[in-house]
């Protein structure tokens, strides 16, 4: 079970982490080449803005489980601190297992936005007219990234509440 866990999370860091940083690099250079080609160039290539939506989208959805592998979501944790440290682990685990129960309808939704979008051969609405069934596949590839990630986390946290059981 370990080596699944060092398998997923080794997935999550190289394929949510690494992959995030680069997008957000490629975003920075194409709005500085939208930059110099509108201020200095006076010729503005007109792609920055739809495209850096759709890397805005890539990064938020992509960087899902890396987020939460570094414990990086926002929690409200000033309550759940105070409570006794067994059913403190008790409860994130009833909370681990119903964010897992919900990522799936996640997965379904964007999967199903994905498919529409890929039988009808969707396009945007501006100039470019990109088809948006590449743009929608990061949802789903997030989306199932943080599933992995989820069940990973499951797996540990169900393998520290066994190790505390043994020592009470």
């Amino acid at each position: 079970m370990r080596q699944a866990v060092r398998i997923i999370q080794a997935i999550s860091h190289i394929g949510s982490g690494h992959f995030s940083a680069y997008v957000v690099l490629l975003m920075m250079l194409m709005v500085l080449v939208e930059v110099v080609t509108r201020y200095v160039l006076r010729h503005p290539l007109m792609v920055a803005d739809e495209f850096g939506g759709y890397m805005l989208v890539a990064i938020t959805f992509i960087t899902l489980a890396y987020t939460w592998k570094e414990g990086a979501h926002v929690r409200i944790e000033f309550i759940v601190n105070r409570l006794p440290p067994r059913f403190r682990n008790w409860l994130r685990l009833i909370t681990l297992i119903l964010a897992t129960a919900f990522v799936p309808v996640l997965i379904k939704g964007s999967y199903d936005l994905w498919a529409y979008s890929h039988q009808f051969h969707e396009r945007s609405l501006s100039w470019l007219r990109t088809l948006l069934e590449w743009p929608q596949i990061v949802l789903l590839i997030g989306t199932a990234l943080l599933f992995l990630e989820l069940i990973a986390e499951l797996i540990k946290h169900v393998g520290i509440l066994r190790e505390k059981g043994d020592e009470s």
